[in-house]
């Protein structure tokens, strides 16, 4: 007879329940538990593993942002120039300044007007010429004797052709017509007035106290002149006369100032 195997069992431990197994634990259970003080450990270290991670990478996000902000940072602070542009910009602006200087004095040269546009056009350009050279004798003073010996014979150069040919060519063509007779008759006399106060200017010494005055005087009756002839003169003369007869009256004049030039060389 085959003896029965007993097992003998800790005293308050539970006995199986008839026809079950105990239960064996997954492999994955197994090793998850298994690992278990590892995992934590991991775990533990992981907030610096990612700080050092994050400080590692942060010199990388530096310079892309630096990049990023390049274009705008070179255009606020824009690099100097190498010496060598400066003295060629230099030199450019020293030789800019000779021409034009040249270009300005040839302009002085030359007179406004002397070769297009009407009758009026002519006349108003040499306007323009006197105000110019009256403006700066005015400003001289009695110092500056040999400069206003200069301008009172510019101004005399200027001022004698240009009443030739109003009192030859523009004050006749006008005085036929009733709306203009009256001031063609007072432009003959302004000019009367303005040439006795000019050869009293040149009998004066620039350095006498009343030259600065008689100029003043010659300077504003010159002015009150021009005036008058661009106000209602030349407005009469538009209205009056045609394009084509203020033209001709234009070439006429040119032909009377070049013929009169030669007779004073």
């Amino acid at each position: 007879m085959a003896k029965t195997r007993s097992t003998v069992r800790p005293a308050g431990a539970r006995r199986p329940a008839a026809g079950r197994r105990p239960k064996r634990q997954a492999p994955s259970v197994a090793r998850a538990s298994a690992a278990g003080p590892q995992a934590r450990a991991a775990k533990a270290k992981a907030p610096n593993a990612t700080r050092r991670t994050a400080k590692a990478k942060a010199p990388s996000a530096t310079r892309r942002t630096a990049k990023a902000k390049a274009p705008n940072a070179t255009r606020r602070a824009p690099k100097r120039a190498p010496a060598r542009a400066s003295a060629f910009t230099a030199t450019a602006q020293a030789v800019g300044r000779t021409l034009g200087r040249a270009a300005s004095a040839l302009a002085a040269r030359v007179r406004p007007g002397a070769g297009t546009g009407d009758a009026i056009d002519l006349l108003e350009a040499e306007h323009r010429e006197l105000e110019a050279l009256l403006a700066e004798g005015e400003k001289t003073t009695a110092r500056a004797g040999g400069r206003r010996r200069e301008l009172l014979a510019a101004i005399t150069d200027a001022l004698t052709p240009h009443e030739l040919i109003e009192e030859k060519v523009m004050y006749p063509a006008l005085k036929s017509h009733v709306e203009a007779r009256d001031i063609v008759l007072e432009g003959y006399q302004e000019h009367h007035v303005a040439d006795v106060v000019l050869r009293e200017l040149h009998g004066l010494p620039t350095s006498d106290e009343r030259w600065g005055a008689k100029f003043k005087v010659f300077k504003e009756n010159i002015e009150h002149h021009i005036e008058e002839e661009e106000g209602h003169m030349f407005k009469t003369a538009r209205s009056v006369l045609s394009r084509q007869q203020l033209e001709a009256l234009g070439t006429r004049m040119r032909r009377m100032k070049a013929r009169a030039r030669k007779t004073r060389r």
